[in-house]
């Protein structure tokens, strides 16, 4: 068993300012939200006592972890790895839900305060989303723990929050989305969840996301963590766009770093299962909660470039500044930023 390690970054309040500009896109939330390590990972407060368990946690060598940005392709590269690695198991992934073949690692971190009671009466249908009731009784990284393996495990954290020999023991896909489209997505998710709840306007969702004061920013420095790491012999990384343009070619891509060998007409079978409107259909992948707020589902439209159809310009030429700005000195290039679309500036 590996020494206790402390975390090496410091985690900090942020400020009153900041804290009210995430909770008026966010619900049930009490304590302070919480900035971590040098790039300021924004995190719920409840984050402080879960890091050190989180960072200590035994990694397995025959762990699968998919890590993205949250609406990044997540659920998507879930699916697609969990059968690559189970023969193409599409029985049991039609019977069990993707979040116990794959759970999520910080989940318990990540549940408001005010929603433990809620969950608990399984108010507005939330203790079926995620498996929030189980991560509500026990930790999810406990659950994870104890799991047999071998192991398949989802987390939004950036590299530098996680376990440190995790790439050197166990293989990781990264998959990385426009921040565009992925700040869009993010806002339909909370919609989905808050239902007539809600509060937050797209316009206050979009203002958080470019000030880096939504759950897990900054997106940038935390695809950049893992470009840096694309060449590790254990990590996989790819861009969203890339499925979308050409699922097959990305299938075989991953069986390739996994090791994994199936025939042309079984990548068709496996790409068929994984598009769009089968997931859609798919209650244990498209992990909805209830009933649908103005048709919001879990698993939206699996589109590049929809952020179009949402910005105006003055938020176009936003996003383009943000980018170019959070891009500078980087190697890291986004393929649908990368053919000239700054032209509102």
């Amino acid at each position: 068993m590996a020494p206790w390690q402390d975390v090496p970054y410091e985690i900090k309040n942020c400020t009153p300012e900041e804290d009210k500009i995430i909770k008026k896109c966010l619900l049930g939330y009490t304590r302070k939200f919480v900035k971590c390590g040098e790039k300021e990972y924004v995190m719920p407060g409840a984050f402080r006592k879960h890091a050190e368990f989180i960072y200590n946690m035994e990694v397995r060598p025959d762990d699968v972890w998919v890590i993205t940005f949250p609406r990044s392709g997540t659920t998507w590269t879930q699916e697609l790895v969990w059968l690559v690695e189970n023969n193409l198991d599409f029985n049991t992934a039609k019977e069990k839900p993707l979040y116990e073949r794959f759970p999520m690692l910080e989940t318990t971190s990540q549940i408001p305060e005010i929603a433990y009671e809620l969950i608990k009466a399984n108010f507005m249908n939330l203790g079926s989303f995620q498996g929030l009731t189980a991560a509500v009784r026990n930790p999810s990284w406990e659950i994870i723990a104890e799991m047999p393996s071998p192991r398949f495990i989802k987390t939004h954290l950036p590299l530098s929050m996680l376990p440190p020999k995790l790439l050197s023991t166990a293989r990781v896909v990264y998959v990385a989305r426009d921040p565009r489209d992925v700040m869009v997505s993010y806002y339909y998710l909370h919609k989905m969840i808050s239902k007539s709840l809600m509060r937050g306007t797209f316009r206050n969702f979009w203002e958080a996301f470019k000030r880096d004061l939504l759950p897990w920013t900054p997106i940038v420095a935390h695809t950049n963590e893992a470009w840096k790491q694309r060449h590790h012999p254990n990590m996989h990384f790819l861009f969203y766009e890339d499925l979308i343009k050409d699922l097959p070619k990305e299938i075989r891509r991953v069986c390739k770093f996994l090791h994994r060998e199936y025939s042309d007409e079984q990548i068709q079978q496996l790409a068929s299962h994984l598009s769009f409107d089968s997931l859609r259909k798919n209650k244990n992948v498209n992990n909805t909660t209830g009933q649908t707020t103005e048709g919001v589902q879990f698993v939206r439209k699996g589109e590049a470039g929809g952020w179009r159809s949402h910005f105006d310009k003055d938020m176009t030429r936003d996003a383009d500044e943000f980018l170019i700005s959070r891009l500078k000195g980087l190697d890291l290039v986004y393929p649908s930023f990368a053919q000239g679309e700054t032209t509102h500036l």
